[in-house]
């Protein structure tokens, strides 16, 4: 004969005074007989967390044993925390032991965790399911009900049939998504034979009081550049934030911003989630594949599905080249990663004038000014990160945000209006040495750095200032004073930022991290800069007279930073911004590279002032350190998918106390093979011997496999605990402790997924992906906004462009083809004489342009641009002709083209050019939609010998490495 089953009823109440009237009236319906159950009790938890516990006995009358237990039970679901010190009656207390010890062993106390908050009330009652309308009728003040059903005689099953019942009062949030909750009300034929549950509409609600959460990453910044840690860029928002809450002057990255930003965002180190180097080259190592595990879900994710809405703006540069157009995949795009809503760009870089705009999982392209006025990044990811915030107010004016507001600035190109550059004219005619001198005091004066901080030297790699002629300073400068001005209106942002959700009533309870950088500053700009950050990446050097006479060319060294030119700064200035660590951006083994500013506020928490705080952290223990403010654990299964821990540490708690322990107590740094290994306050490093721009094949033969042996690596051991700017080398003095740090390395490396080492420059070594067989590639008249990385490989070859056209009587004009503009880039176009022009820009240095002998015909037209080379290898110059309907009409030299790629940002456009316009020539009528129709525009990459096609191949990895590691 089978067990007969019962309904277990849990029925949670926000007032426990309603739920002791509630339990009073169905006791009553008890005594009268009205109803008949196996039992009931009444939980209460008052103000103080002091918990009460209420039984009506059974049917009979009887309070036995098995109810004392019950009670135990109840209380252990609700409670288990204060489970062994509550009194449960005669039998009760022992078996409520008994009961404790059980759920320990099968992890249930986990599984349910504590639920009843002070002032909540919770009944439950066991009873036959006849009665279930009854008593549901009796609970009309419950607004979220649970029924699971048990057999009559098994505790065992009662255990796990309250523990699904109060699952929908404490869900699992270590398992998600939080299955959608069970209907626990009664359903008859009518409405009158049934009791509503609302919850079963009800979406997952984060823990009672849990903060919105704010991070601002400052992009390509260090650690002696804001004001706010005694540099010389005035930013009163970070010092706003600063005083609000605290001031923490050892947190870590991990030198290069791909591999920072998927630490940071998913709470694990970057090897261990694919991003051992940038986002621009998957690899084929599971630490250098660009793409996350399943199994390492980012808190984004987690935060959304614990009820939180959540945003990302502004730059994102983790999503692979080949995957950033309409075709996708989509789960490496920020939707993917657990944004509900996302508005920025993809790739490293982009031109603040004229970035290619994503929202959500489509491409808007490049937005247009309002009014006339020029358009300006910064200023727009701002708009509509307020934007998004009034919106959410608008529906809910309770539900926490997490929001990543994640800047553009201070990468290269250092895009910004000469005002906010003139701002800071004569601050750094004193050049790099005395900034770093002025700095570091300055540090000292506000306590940033110990008194006994030593300043570390300049490399030889770096000139003194005092030897440099008088006009490489002025260039140097104004490089400079435009990179300030570039960083003060970023901190300005910020401020409007923060203004708006001080406006709004949510500042007090806003969690705020302002991270100062991604990465140390940017030392890529090579020992002269650049007006053109793409120059040194395609291996053409400019001297500072050179860069003079083109920066005239293109509005003069006053509109430096403005819509003509894409500069970076000289590396000494990275350095001196670094001030007081040694090297930069790129360089893993030193804190130029890794360590940055960071302030925290939390107003309803943290009390102001901006106190210290020298305690380890890394960019791993963000993550950590917000689940653990919002109340949420880890998740360990996702999608039903088994989560990896964490590796990040949270430091929650040294918001109370400066002297709060240091829980992160080893952590180990790579990046292009430069490493270091951290354990209690000691520092082992080793780095390369290539300075952050150099990847010329000398340098890159000496890193060969075969060749280089990292055991050769000359290793550098420092005690910061008492030496903060990592200045005094102890690797003679204590060789013992160096070869203990250097085997722990090595093991954490091992771990953590960073093998093989260099893994992430393999394609410089022809590990390559398999050789693309395509020559041939067709875009219809329509497509827009083609990202950076998927243009067709033209590079050090011959090729043809075909565009199939449909021009009307009396002539058309415009735009059939244009990449990225005038610095660095190439259009097929049509004059308003009807003739045809090929513009090719090699960078800003040499322009060239071949033009038609005669307009176009009218009628289907199929017209083509036909590149040969001389000689098949990047740069190579050749020959430009044009033809119409097969009939050659124009033809021109180009001496030389450009070798890996035109721009870091700009996209591709067919039938019009958006944002910066590749010929002059027609930026007054921009974007220049071509009037007559484009039906296709055809790409014909002529093929080559296999030889020259491998090396072609190997040239376009090497091109994706150099531009993703300048992200």
């Amino acid at each position: 004969m089978s067990e007969k089953t019962m309904d277990v009823l849990v029925a949670g109440y926000p007032d426990g005074e309603a739920a002791q009237r509630e339990f009073d009236g169905l006791v009553e319906l008890v005594k009268q007989k009205t109803v008949r159950i196996e039992g009931a009790i009444l939980v209460t938890r008052d103000g103080d967390g002091e918990i009460t516990v209420a039984d009506t006995g059974d049917h009979l009358g009887r309070k036995g044993a098995g109810w004392g237990a019950g009670v135990g039970l109840v209380v252990g679901l609700f409670a288990p925390a204060l489970l062994p010190s509550i009194a449960v009656g005669a039998g009760g207390g022992a078996l409520a032991g008994e009961f404790t010890e059980h759920r320990l062993k099968t992890g249930i106390v986990g599984h349910i965790g504590e639920n009843l908050k002070p002032g909540t009330a919770g009944i439950i009652a066991v009873f036959d399911e006849e009665y279930r309308l009854r008593i549901e009728q009796a609970l009309p003040g419950s607004p979220a009900k649970s029924i699971a059903q048990s057999d009559e005689h098994s505790l065992k099953n009662l255990r796990e049939a309250l523990a699904e019942a109060a699952g929908k009062f404490s869900p699992d949030r270590t398992v998600l998504p939080i299955p959608d909750p069970a209907f626990g009300g009664t359903i008859g034929r009518t409405l009158d034979q049934s009791v509503a549950d609302w919850t079963i509409v009800a979406t997952p609600k984060p823990p009672e009081g849990a903060p919105n959460v704010l991070i601002v990453l400052i992009d390509d910044a260090g650690f002696g550049n804001p004001s706010t840690f005694g540099g010389l860029i005035d930013t009163p928002n970070m010092t706003r934030v600063q005083q609000m809450g605290l001031t923490y002057n050892r947190f870590h990255v991990t030198a290069v911003c791909s591999p920072t930003r998927a630490a940071l965002l998913t709470g694990r180190n970057q090897h261990r989630v694919g991003f051992g180097s940038i986002a621009e080259y998957p690899g084929p190592f599971p630490g250098y594949t660009a793409a996350v595990p399943k199994s390492c879900a980012p808190i984004a994710r987690v935060l959304k599905d614990n009820g939180y809405v959540t945003g990302g703006f502004g730059k994102w540069h983790l999503t692979p080249d080949n995957v950033q157009g309409a075709a996708g995949p989509f789960d490496r795009w920020p939707i993917g990663w657990g944004f509900d809503h996302w508005w920025g760009f993809l790739s490293g870089a982009a031109g603040q004038y004229d970035p290619i705009i994503t929202q959500d999982n489509s491409t808007l392209g490049v937005p247009v000014g309002e009014d006339g006025k020029q358009y300006y990044f910064p200023d727009d990811i701002t708009d509509k990160a307020v934007e998004w915030l009034h919106a959410v107010r608008a529906q809910d004016a309770s539900k926490p945000w997490f929001m990543y507001y994640s800047t553009g600035c201070s990468h290269a190109p250092h895009h910004v209006a000469s005002e906010w550059a003139d701002k800071y004219k004569g601050r750094f005619d004193a050049g790099w040495d005395e900034y770093r001198k002025t700095v570091f005091e300055r540090q000292k004066a506000l306590g940033i750095v110990p008194p006994d901080t030593e300043l570390t030297e300049r490399p030889d790699l770096f000139p003194a200032w005092d030897s440099l002629s008088d006009a490489e300073k002025k260039l140097y400068v104004r490089q400079m004073e435009v990179f300030a001005g570039y960083s003060e209106n970023a901190d300005w942002n910020v401020g409007r930022l923060l203004d708006s959700i001080e406006e709004m009533g949510d500042l007090d309870n806003t969690l705020i991290f302002y991270i100062w950088g991604d990465n140390g500053a940017s030392m890529e700009g090579t020992i002269t800069g650049s007006f053109n950050e793409l120059t040194f990446l395609n291996g053409i050097p400019l001297t500072p007279e050179q860069q003079l006479e083109l920066i005239e060319e293109h509005g003069g060294i006053e509109e430096l930073g403005g819509i003509d030119t894409a500069p970076h700064y000289a590396a000494a200035w990275a350095w001196a911004g670094n001030t007081p660590f040694q090297w930069g951006k790129q360089t893993g083994s030193h804190l130029g590279g890794t360590r940055d500013p960071m302030v925290v506020a939390w107003p309803d928490r943290i009390p102001g002032g901006g106190e210290l705080r020298s305690q380890f952290t890394h960019c791993i223990d963000i993550g950590p350190t917000i689940l653990e403010a919002v109340g949420v654990p880890e998740a360990k299964s996702v999608d039903g998918i088994e989560q990896e821990p964490m590796d990040g540490t949270s430091f929650l708690h040294t918001f109370e106390a400066a002297d709060a322990e240091e829980r992160h107590t080893v952590q180990y740094f790579e990046s292009f093979g430069n490493r270091a290994i951290y354990k209690d306050g000691w520092w082992a490093c080793a780095r390369l011997d290539r300075i952050p721009w150099d990847f010329s094949p000398a340098t890159i033969a000496k890193l060969a496999p075969g060749v280089y042996d990292p055991e050769q690596d000359r290793w550098e051991l420092y005690h910061l605990a008492d030496d903060f700017s990592q200045a005094r080398d102890l690797a003679a003095e204590q060789p013992e402790k160096l070869a203990e740090l250097k085997e722990l390395f090595w093991q954490e490396a091992e771990r953590h997924r960073v093998l093989p080492l260099l893994g992430g420059m393999s394609v410089f070594f022809g590990i390559l992906p398999p050789l693309p067989t395509a020559t041939r590639f067709t875009f219809h008249g329509d497509v827009q906004n083609i990202q950076r990385g998927m243009i067709p490989r033209i590079y050090g070859r011959s090729y043809a462009i075909e565009g199939d056209l449909v021009v009307p009587e009396g002539g058309a004009e415009g735009v059939i083809v244009a990449n990225a503009d005038e610095i660095g880039g190439f259009a097929l176009w049509v004059d308003g004489d009807g003739r045809l022009h090929h513009t090719y820009s090699m960078l800003g240095v040499e322009q060239y342009r071949q033009v038609s002998t005669e307009p176009l015909p009218s009628g289907r037209v199929s017209v083509r641009m036909q590149f040969d080379a001389d000689e098949l290898k990047p740069g190579a110059g050749g020959t430009a002709s044009l033809w119409a309907n097969g009939a050659k009409i124009g033809e021109g030299r180009i001496d030389r083209t450009v070798p890996i790629a035109f721009s870091s940002y700009s996209g591709m456009d067919i039938g019009r050019d958006n944002g910066l316009v590749v010929d002059a020539a027609y930026k007054e009528r921009a974007p220049y939609a071509f009037t007559g129709t484009v039906n296709t525009v055809v790409f014909d990459l002529k093929p080559a010998p296999h030889s020259v096609e491998q090396e072609l191949h190997h040239s376009s990895g090497r091109m994706q490495i150099g531009t993703g590691a300048a992200g």
